[in-house]
Parts: structure tokens; sequence; C-alpha cells
């Protein structure tokens, strides 16, 4: 996946949701969460209805399976729009598993 499609897939996920649920998308894109389960905690935790649930879910997973999910939290702090706590905890997840 090149940057600029990374962008979009990251900018249709959102970078503070990305940030906020990426466990629950690695669970997704490994298989050990179902799309169905996805969904359902993103539409419960109102993030999004189903169907804004179902693209959130299927973008991130494409970026978990391209291996470009650090490339993506990277993006992520170098927002300098988004809260200093999602650029924050951005930082710890590279630092703690790519790092």
């Amino acid at each position: 996946m090149e940057e600029q499609e990374l962008i979009r897939k990251l900018n249709s996920v959102g970078k503070q949701i990305f940030v906020e649920y990426f466990f629950t998308f690695q669970s997704f894109a490994n298989g050990q969460l179902s799309k169905e389960n996805c969904i359902e905690l993103l539409v419960s935790n109102r993030v999004s209805n189903e169907n804004g649930a179902a693209i959130r879910c299927g973008n991130a997973t494409l970026i978990f399976n391209t291996k470009m999910e650090c490339r993506a939290l990277e993006i992520v702090t170098e927002s300098t729009r988004l809260p200093y706590n999602t650029v924050d905890n951005a930082q710890k997840i590279i630092d703690e598993y790519y790092g």
C-alpha cells in the first residue's frame, strides 16, 4: 500500500478512532474477533452507526493486512490537529510494540 492510499484508509477509519480501537482492529484483522463483534463494539460505544462501523473495520483491516499499522501510527504522531492524548497513545503503542 502506498502512502497516499494509507492516508485515505486511515482517514476513513479516523485517526483518533484508529488509535483508541487499535487493539480491537488488530484482533479483527488477526481473525480473533468477528466482523459482527467489531461492528457491535463500535456501535455500542457510539463511535458510528452500523454502516460507518463496517467501513471503519474494513479499512482498518486493510491497514493491518498490508502491515502498515506502524506507519499509520506514525502519521497520527505527526498530526498537529489531534488531541495530545491521542498522539501520546499512538507513540506509546509504537514504543511498546514496534520500538
